[in-house]
């Protein structure tokens, strides 16, 4: 009776086990293949045609070989590329990427990643100082308030509109508060200029987590050394470090999170656990965009859960970051609410960005506008239900008018989605040229963001090209070898794609996934370097065997 009652257990143990085994292989396929063929149609793009973000000025407006450009100091422009000439500088960028790892095969990790923060900081500061970037528009209001905020007065609560329309910045206003109490406490600073520092600083810790994400997923060292490369020579981030917008400091704090709840997952420490939900719940306060990271993790966790089997853990785990995450920024709220006595209502509904989203905007469609958020909004008497409903409407009414029109729908998402992922400066650059100055840039930056601004452009549109091929390629292969975590970053990539695709569409929000992406496309460079290695190999095989016959003959 026993024996039959332990064979019964073990029977049942080994369909458990197979079923957490197909749900996982099933999640690898579904994310790989998504992921992948998203990555596929960005690598097509990215090699026919460019997309650009310029101040064009009345009367500059302009005519691309693909679309006519409205009048406006934040216009997306669209050119044909050439594809020959893309292909070679992609080959080329796979050979220096590849020649340069296995220069520093013999270098430690450790190493490696110590030069990759002191190059990013470095580099990031640099910019900084050159650059002379003031906050402008949106953070520039999250500085005033946060400055006043840090001397106790709360009178912008009472007396402003910026934060009952806008009551989730208030998150990222109390991270800059908290920074600027600690500052003014040691010294008085003339400017703010600190805070791009500090971008600067956190930048290069996200870097050194997502090769450690790599290294820990991946387990290649060549792999690790190709996307330590890869992170240093994008720009697109350093550049961004001008920009208080809290997306740099709150990727941060997501990116780490990510960390620990992947090092809790596999090697199953509790406090890697506990980690994750802080950092998490920190990411969404200063930018509730990493609400898509926390997604993932959860999805992450939810089918790694299965062959674990530490259910009521796991979920504890998940319930929390969620639970803290999603209350966060209204605790922050009603804490200033408290402070200052003010009573800031309920803030635009998220309907509202949706159907700014799925409409028409002068930029490109989807990006920002007034018409279906502010103007709304203060139209409707700051009244959030009332404009909730009328937004519902409006996005019933264009998912209506996309099923009736497929050649529209296919124009207005081609346009969205190329306006955003494939205009491959991210505005690293329009950022630093359409804001005020501290002081005059110096001549780095000038030359950057004026006469050498093509040039970079270029560089950064080859970076991005070699970034969506090799992405395709490491998907792919993750796939093949049936490797979960290392899959893992690719759900965060397909949130973003996927929130970007209906909610305000704006190029700066992709910096974060890019980065990302690195992760899985140092894979891919690598895979594809060792194929152009064994295709020159045979050749010159074949070269040198007809050299000997002919010698014989």
């Amino acid at each position: 009776m026993l024996w039959i009652n332990i064979y019964k257990r073990s029977d049942k143990k080994m369909e458990t086990t197979k079923f957490s085994s197909v749900i996982e292989k099933t999640g690898i396929r579904i994310v790989c293949i998504l992921s992948g063929c998203l990555a596929i149609w960005l690598s097509i793009v990215s090699m026919l045609h460019t997309v650009n973000v310029a101040d064009i000025l009345e009367g500059g407006g302009i005519t691309s070989s693909l679309y006519f450009i409205l009048v406006g100091n934040e216009s997306v422009i669209y050119y044909n590329d050439n594809l020959f000439l893309n292909i070679v500088y992609l080959f080329i960028s796979v050979i220096l990427i590849c020649v340069l790892s296995s220069k520093l095969k013999k270098i430690r990790l450790s190493y490696k990643l110590l030069f990759l923060f002191l190059w990013t900081f470095s580099l990031g500061t640099v910019w900084v100082l050159s650059s002379q970037s003031a906050p402008t528009f949106d953070s520039l209001e999250i500085v005033k308030a946060a400055s006043a905020f840090s001397e106790n007065d709360y009178s912008i609560l009472e007396n402003g509109v910026y934060f009952k329309e806008y009551s989730f910045q208030l998150g990222y206003v109390f991270f800059c508060e908290i920074i600027m109490r600690v500052v003014n406490y040691f010294t008085s600073p003339e400017n703010v200029m600190y805070l791009e520092v500090l971008n600067a600083l956190f930048l290069g810790a996200i870097n050194v987590f997502v090769v450690k994400i790599c290294d820990m997923t991946i387990k290649d060292e060549r792999v690790s050394t190709a996307v330590t490369l890869m992170l240093a020579l994008s720009c697109v981030p350093i550049i961004s470090c001008s920009f208080i917008y809290g997306i740099i400091p709150g990727m941060f704090f997501a990116v780490i999170a990510f960390y620990f709840e992947l090092r809790y997952l596999m090697e199953d420490r509790l406090i890697c656990g506990i980690m994750s939900v802080v950092y998490i719940t920190i990411a969404v306060m200063i930018k509730s965009n990493y609400l898509i990271w926390l997604i993932a993790m959860i999805l992450v966790a939810g089918v790694m859960m299965l062959s674990r089997k530490k259910y009521l853990r796991d979920s504890i785990i998940c319930i929390m970051a969620a639970v803290l995450s999603l209350t966060v920024q209204p605790a922050v709220k009603k804490m200033y609410e408290n402070r200052s006595g003010a009573d800031l209502g309920e803030a635009i509904p998220y309907s509202a960005w949706i159907a700014m989203g799925l409409n028409e905007a002068q930029s490109a469609p989807g990006w920002f506008s007034y018409i279906y958020t502010t103007e709304k909004f203060e139209k409707n008497e700051f009244d959030a239900e009332k404009t909730g409903e009328e937004s519902r409407k409006n996005i019933s009414d264009r998912l209506k008018k996309f099923v009736k029109e497929p050649q529209y729908t296919n124009d207005f998402f081609y346009k969205k989605m190329a306006s955003q992922w494939n205009e491959t400066s991210y505005e690293s650059i329009w950022n630093s040229t359409i804001r005020g100055q501290f002081k005059d840039k110096n001549a780095f930056a000038d030359w950057v963001c004026n006469k050498g601004e093509k040039k970079v452009k270029k560089y950064m549109d080859i970076w991005a090209q070699l970034l969506f091929v090799s992405f395709t390629i490491g998907i792919m292969m993750i796939m093949k070898k049936k490797n979960f975590p290392a899959a893992s970053l690719a759900v965060i990539f397909l949130g973003g794609f996927f929130y970007q695709l209906i909610s305000e569409g704006k190029s700066q929000y992709i910096m974060p996934y890019i980065i990302v992406m690195t992760g899985i496309a140092g894979y891919g460079v690598i895979l594809l370097g060792d194929f152009l290695s064994e295709q020159y190999k045979k050749r010159k095989n074949t070269l040198q065997d007809k050299k000997v016959k002919n010698t014989g003959k």
